[in-house]
């Protein structure tokens, strides 16, 4: 498995919700429809103003492949904003969710 790591800031409050609506229903639908999705998460540090993304991924090539998508809203977010987010990919060494979890779907 793989993890995108996408790192935006600063955020300010004001923009935060923009992020996040933009996340959840502009992003996440494209993303579900990728080959190879495995899941994501949205987190954020408001006393940094520091939102970062984590996506999931099957393999090394369903990350790469999903990396066109994602660009088409960072290009997006970049023209509105005037910032570049960083990106990362890692491979996942280990990962642990309890079936069940209340985490889970949040």
């Amino acid at each position: 498995m793989y993890a995108r790591l996408v790192r935006y800031e600063p955020v300010p409050e004001e923009e935060w919700q923009i992020g996040a609506g933009w996340f959840q229903h502009d992003y996440l639908p494209v993303a579900r429809d990728t080959h190879g999705f495995e899941g994501a998460f949205l987190v954020r540090d408001p006393d940094r103003a520091v939102t970062m993304s984590l996506t999931l991924w099957s393999d090394l090539e369903a990350a790469q492949a999903s990396g066109e998508a994602l660009q088409v809203h960072l290009d997006k977010w970049a023209e509105m904003t005037g910032r570049v987010p960083t990106i990362e990919t890692f491979e996942v060494i280990h990962s642990e969710i309890p079936a069940g979890s209340s985490r889970e779907g949040s």
